[in-house]
């Protein structure tokens, strides 16, 4: 008979295996890895498995905090975590958001987590790192779920986080890519291995705050019952793939355009011949693109300029959206960025790279399951 204290080896023997496989997807050609660590318990357990994944790679990683300066514990909470850090080898830097201070009042919690991702990426690229792993969870793609079905999201936004994306913060984040490599785990079979290596986490305040969505989507997973999370797992399943095979057919069509100094044309052709979602990641990136932006477009603003663009005679005085200007150049679609508002400084030039960045293969699919 197998003892209690077996099985529970070969479950901790088994999460790791899958936890480095993850890693060595994501890392790719990557000899460094950067690792985001709050303190919290998916972040902790990044910190555990990636730390485990350089020892067994002969890889290297390197750990940051940000403290955000909106608790008087926080700087004391990246203190443990550097702690921890020097425990298993890993080298940290502490990185400290300002602005709170200077402000004086409470910032929200996209300016937060724009500051944030600002950090890590000023960081990541002074120490030439190109990519920076997050600890989101399989149960961070539940809520997440729960919160876009509400909102009435289509399939890309139910297919939730991506195994790989491109930073979100711009211009700072180019060129540098975020990975998820524990969306496969659950929160608890993570803290249950957190524990048995005697580690630690800080559970911060705020993810108790029942005025934050976020809070509220998580207390009610929490209440949900097995079958309706694999439910919810299977329904994004089929996201996933429908979100996959758009990207595909975006970057296959992207590679048609051409460019002409400060724009991009695209054949009405192209455009023509894409269906749905495919039509709108294409527009979408491009106009990102050209725009400059860091917001992206709300779908229904994508859908009213792809109906615009199908239209016979459509565009004939452009439109803009998100810092770019679209424009109809006979039987093609010029993306370019909008003119510059009497007294404001002239629009950056277009960062071409940042449409195949966010058209990328998103890889790994098996991650997900």
């Amino acid at each position: 008979m197998t003892s209690s204290g077996s099985n529970d080896a070969d479950d901790a023997g088994a999460l790791r295996r899958r936890a480095l496989n993850a890693f060595d997807l994501l890392a790719g050609y990557h000899q460094t890895l950067g690792l985001a660590v709050s303190g919290g318990s998916d972040s902790s357990a990044l910190l555990m498995l990636g730390a485990a994944w350089a020892r067994a790679r002969g890889r290297k990683v390197v750990a940051a905090t940000v403290d955000h300066g909106l608790r008087p514990e926080a700087l004391a909470e990246a203190e443990g975590v550097a702690a921890i850090c020097e425990t298993l080898s890993v080298p940290h830097t502490i990185l400290t958001w300002s602005r709170f201070g200077r402000s004086g009042r409470s910032p929200g919690q996209a300016e937060a987590r724009r500051a944030r991702h600002a950090l890590l990426a000023g960081w990541a690229i002074a120490q030439e790192i190109g990519i920076i792993a997050l600890g989101h969870t399989r149960d961070d793609r539940i809520e997440t779920f729960l919160m876009r079905a509400r909102q009435g999201s289509g399939w890309h936004g139910l297919a939730g986080p991506l195994p790989l994306a491109p930073s979100p913060v711009w211009p700072e984040g180019r060129g540098l890519q975020l990975c998820r490599p524990l969306l496969a785990f659950a929160r608890e079979e993570l803290r249950a291995e957190l524990r048995a290596q005697s580690l630690t986490w800080v559970e911060d305040p705020s993810n108790e705050a029942e005025r934050y969505e976020r809070v509220r989507t998580r207390q009610l997973v929490a209440r949900l019952a097995l079958d309706a999370r694999e439910r919810i797992i299977r329904i994004m399943g089929a996201a996933i793939e429908t979100r996959v095979a758009a990207l595909a057919d975006a970057r296959a069509a992207l590679d048609l355009c051409q460019h002409e100094g400060s724009e991009t044309i695209l054949p009405l052709s192209v455009i023509a011949s894409l269906k749905g979602d495919a039509k709108l990641r294409l527009i979408e990136a491009l106009v990102m693109a050209a725009g400059g932006g860091e917001t992206l477009p709300r779908r229904e603003a994508l859908e009213r300029l792809a109906g615009r663009l199908a239209e016979t005679g459509g565009m004939s005085g452009g439109m803009t959206l998100a810092g770019a200007w679209v424009r109809r150049k006979g039987l093609s679609i010029g993306f370019s960025p909008a003119p510059a508002r009497r007294g404001a400084d002239e629009p950056a030039p277009p960062a071409w790279d940042r449409a195949h960045a966010m058209l990328a293969d998103p890889v790994a699919a098996a991650l997900y399951q």
